[in-house]
């Protein structure tokens, strides 16, 4: 009972800092795939005095620049010439401007966009921008407030984690501190006088792992528990499996580790 009691306050907190971090993996995933997506349908047009010279505009505001459309005047001119004469429309071609249409790689968040077209303002042949700001996503911003909450909330996670970590570690101390006083009067290392706390911890953190592993498999496969319904037919998760297990087994056991050798080195000094 004790023992179950001890590692329970060891898994609680570590498996309460890994949900957070998977929390964290899937809104961050969500929202680079959702900036994908949108980018596709979202372009910038210019308007210029000249034919522009596509070559020179390869990166707005770090962004890469997908690819540039010419908007044929022709369709204008269709439309409109059956109710003009010939010289009329003759006129019209050498006067009317020249319209682009401006693909992204990605879709850029408001005060890229601004950058955007402050950046195509500089040159001169451009006479007038129309990156459609009033129509920004509102999704990509509620989706990039979860983002950066639930980086937050993973941060603080962390830190009390870790501070109840080594507390629970420091009363494993406290207990064997008898058997390691024992041992290492016989010549044993910390190290090898501390591995029954070792093994606490390291069964502790697989148990977490296995736990938090089980409702991250779930979650690939159910993720609009994770989302509002009208969010689910526009997101996407495409996360890899063994790619966010490895950086789950890898934090569990990381942050076990390196608190034990923490609390292991106050320890040492301590009572050497």
């Amino acid at each position: 009972m004790k023992f179950l009691k001890n590692t329970f306050a060891f898994i609680i907190p570590l498996t309460a800092m890994l949900i957070s971090f998977i929390i964290y993996l899937f809104s961050s995933n969500i929202l680079e795939n959702y900036k994908r997506t949108i980018a596709n349908d979202y372009s910038i047009v210019v308007i210029t005095n000249t034919p522009l010279i596509k070559e020179n505009i390869t990166k707005l505001a770090g962004i890469d620049v997908e690819k540039i459309i010419t908007l044929e005047n022709n369709r204008i001119i269709n439309n409109i010439k059956s109710n003009l004469s010939k010289s009329s429309i003759d006129l019209l071609k050498r006067k009317l401007p020249h319209f682009y249409k401006i693909k992204l790689e990605i879709f850029p968040t408001t005060s890229e966009l601004e950058t955007i077209k402050n950046q195509l303002y500089q040159n001169k042949n451009i006479r007038k921008v129309e990156i459609f700001s009033k129509n920004h996503n509102s999704v990509y911003l509620l989706l990039l407030l979860l983002s950066q909450i639930s980086l937050i909330l993973f941060s603080i996670i962390v830190i009390f984690a870790i501070i109840m970590i080594s507390k629970q570690i420091r009363i494993w101390f406290f207990e064997h501190h008898e058997k390691i006083t024992i041992l290492k009067l016989h010549g044993a290392s910390i190290l090898y006088s501390s591995s029954t706390i070792l093994k606490y911890a390291i069964f502790s953190s697989f148990i977490s792992f296995g736990v938090v592993s089980g409702i991250f498999v779930y979650l690939i496969d159910n993720i609009g528990i994770l989302l509002p319904n009208d969010l689910e037919d526009i997101v996407m998760v495409t996360l890899t499996l063994n790619n966010s297990l490895i950086k789950i087994f890898l934090l569990s056991f990381g942050i076990s580790i390196l608190t034990i050798l923490g609390v292991l080195l106050k320890y040492k000094i301590k009572y050497d």
